[in-house]
């Protein structure tokens, strides 16, 4: 296997947006197999024979290499409890999420801080050439940011950006789970909310153990006044979680539900019976959130209102925000409210590039 479009792309990109090392020698491949105990893929084998680890966009991504020089070297992202025992992480991006190879060949991406994994890709290089289009459309010919690409405050792309590089990697992997469902995200925040629900419709199909495609999906569902298909989209969701996620996830099943009138009425009460089985505190959470909202983000105040209404049937009066959390310096401020299941998923934004060599 030879690479040709990431040979293309780094010898006709602007210099620095793609750093690769040399050739791994196979003692060195051979050594980390031996230390890992398991057959290397093959595809990433092939990678290594040509360029022991790679910097792409300035640290947007980073393979892993075998080498002694290697940055990261693959040892350093392989440690106890980093991926699955059948799991080769061999990659990590910007906000920390890092990569992994399962046995079938296939990538996930590893949230930070969570334990949400994602279709990424369905093979080592379709990956990589969806990473190498997806990532360029945001710097210009010097190997600057576009302006243009991003949104006022210079950090998040715009939602037509967003879509663009969710179109150009689906081209080179439409395997992706992910491209899918940041495609539909892109397309929800342009308003095309009919072509949203096809976009995560297809992530969920890809990759169904994941609950915030179906989420997504059931947004968008209701944004598009049809409740009965998001109540069933927030069942799936909530069936992939546990604890207090699936409680907020069938929260928002009994709020399609309630919205569906007459003909949620059992799926109603079982949604709500669900969600208190789940997290017996569910109720009071929502309490506390409205309150710690209320007056600051109209859009905020309203779903956790009808999420409150789903759940228990009616609406407090207005009461006093709580203070819940402490500052170092003994300031009271309220603690930011989850909108009942904020996904566990930032936006996708400016990375801070690396020094260039």
């Amino acid at each position: 296997m030879f690479f040709e479009r990431f040979r293309e792309a780094w010898a006709r990109l602007p210099a620095g947006l793609i750093r690769v090392g040399g050739p791994a020698s196979e003692p060195a491949i051979d050594a980390w197999q031996a230390e890992w105990g398991h057959a290397l893929p093959g595809q990433l084998r092939s990678f290594w024979r040509s360029f022991d680890g790679a910097d792409l966009f300035h640290g947007s991504v980073a393979i892993a290499g075998v080498g002694a020089d290697a940055m990261p070297r693959i040892a350093s992202l392989n440690g106890p409890g980093t991926a699955r025992a059948d799991e080769l992480v061999f990659a990590e991006a910007g906000p920390g999420d890092r990569f992994a190879l399962d046995t079938t060949g296939r990538v996930w991406r590893l949230r930070a801080g969570s334990e949400e994994r994602i279709l990424s890709g369905s093979s080592f290089d379709r990956w990589l050439n969806a990473v190498i289009a997806r990532e360029q459309i945001v710097y210009d010919r010097d190997g600057e940011f576009k302006a243009e690409a991003f949104e006022p405050d210079g950090e998040e792309v715009t939602p037509q950006t967003a879509r663009l590089q969710a179109e150009r990697g689906l081209r080179q992997d439409p395997g992706s789970a992910e491209g899918h469902h940041e495609l539909g995200t892109a397309l929800r925040r342009l308003g095309k909310v009919r072509e949203a629900i096809a976009a995560f419709t297809v992530a969920t199909e890809l990759d169904p153990v994941n609950p915030w495609p179906w989420f997504d999906l059931g947004r968008a569902h209701l944004a598009n006044d049809e409740p009965l298909p998001a109540l069933a989209a927030f069942r799936s969701a909530a069936e992939h979680e546990v604890g207090l996620a699936a409680a907020r996830l069938y929260t928002w099943a009994a709020r399609a539900a309630n919205e569906a009138g007459p003909a949620g009425g059992e799926a109603l009460a079982s949604a709500r019976q669900e969600a208190r089985a789940r997290h017996g505190e569910i109720e009071e959470d929502l309490r506390r959130a409205l309150d710690a909202i209320a007056g600051d983000d109209p859009e905020a105040l309203d779903e956790a209102r009808a999420l409150l209404l789903a759940l228990t049937g009616s609406l407090p009066p207005a009461r006093r925000r709580l203070p819940i959390a402490s500052t170092d310096a003994g300031e009271i401020t309220p603690a930011t409210p989850p909108r009942a299941a904020q996904k566990p998923r930032g936006k996708r934004t400016r990375q801070s590039p690396r020094r260039r060599s």
